[in-house]
């Protein structure tokens, strides 16, 4: 080896240290988040079918906090395949905690004891970060991607 010349071991470990950067932490991605598009789909879009019911949604926000924690708040319209009435368009509410794993974004929704809530361990959804917002690669039983842009902050 010659003294005063790196070596490419060196120089390939400086390169993936610059080209990884800092590790995405809640905090990074604490906002709010609008839903613009469902695989594709402007809004108001089919969220997901299941033979039963047809389920559109209308608008969609994730509220994401630095703590690890955060709230989806929706508007969705419930029609039975059937032909009954439908059930809608409906606001709610869903309290959630997220994780960053491998550079992703877990949400996990909360469950009330005895609220009947689907038995099926998180994630829930899986999101990445793009450009101007977040992109969801998984969202239990819904259709993707889905699409959502940052809403500038009132600050």
């Amino acid at each position: 080896m010659v003294v005063g010349r790196p070596s490419r071991l060196i120089i390939l470990c400086a390169a993936l240290a610059v080209a990884c950067g800092e590790p995405l932490s809640p905090r990074d991605v604490a906002g709010t988040y609008a839903l613009q598009r469902v695989a594709g789909d402007a809004l108001p879009a089919l969220l997901y079918a299941n033979g039963s019911v047809n389920v559109r949604v209308f608008a969609d926000t994730l509220q994401f906090l630095p703590d690890g924690h955060g709230t989806l708040i929706t508007v969705r319209e419930s029609e039975p395949v059937s032909g009954g009435p439908s059930s809608g368009p409906l606001r709610s509410e869903s309290a959630f905690g997220f994780r960053i794993t491998a550079g992703r974004i877990e949400v996990g929704f909360e469950c009330p004891p005895n609220a009947g809530c689907v038995a099926v361990a998180p994630p829930h959804l899986v999101l990445r970060r793009t450009g101007d917002g977040l992109q969801a690669v998984f969202a239990l039983g819904a259709r993707i991607p889905l699409t959502y842009t940052r809403v500038a902050s009132a600050h």
